[in-house]
């Protein structure tokens, strides 16, 4: 028995001392870490779309406007009144590219809603925010007339949205 308790003490000590020797094979190391922290970017609407005054007939058609307030549409149609495009300012970042999307609208009055949509910006291919963190731009998009469209005043909301 003696010897047996001998063995089992020496057993007992050599697997401590190789529990104790592979904690020594540890090393420890230093990871690096970064961020880049961005403004949040705010959107102001300076000038409201406006297709000025549409005469219409009964077929219906598409009214383009273009980023310049150029209004055009089918052979028939006629146009007055003050037209203008969208203008916006974002802020956000100084010198950062943005991309600009919109989400189609709709502008409701006394007949149909008519659709707003296939929005362009003249902000170019690549928009970026200039030194102070501003960026400019004109918004330009077609109006779907319906047909017989009832005459009246008709208004309507749509999104643009800047991100980084």
């Amino acid at each position: 028995m003696k010897k047996s308790l001998k063995y089992i003490a020496y057993g007992v000590i050599t697997m401590t001392g190789a529990v104790a020797s592979s904690g020594s094979m540890a090393a420890d190391g230093t990871g690096n870490a970064s961020a880049q922290i961005q403004q949040a970017i705010s959107i102001t609407e300076n000038t409201a779309m406006d297709f000025g005054n549409t005469a219409v007939d009964a077929s219906g058609g598409t009214v383009t406007i273009s980023t310049a307030g150029a209004v055009s549409g089918p052979a028939g149609y006629t146009f007055s009144g003050s037209p203008a495009a969208g203008a916006f300012t974002a802020s956000g970042d100084a010198s950062t590219a943005v991309t600009i999307s919109f989400t189609n609208g709709s502008l409701t009055g006394p007949g149909a809603a008519m659709t707003l949509n296939n929005f362009t910006h003249d902000a170019g291919g690549t928009p970026t925010t200039d030194g102070s963190g501003d960026l400019a731009f004109n918004v330009g998009a077609d109006l779907v007339v319906n047909a017989t469209q009832a005459s009246g005043a008709y208004a309507g909301t749509y999104t643009v949205t800047v991100n980084y």
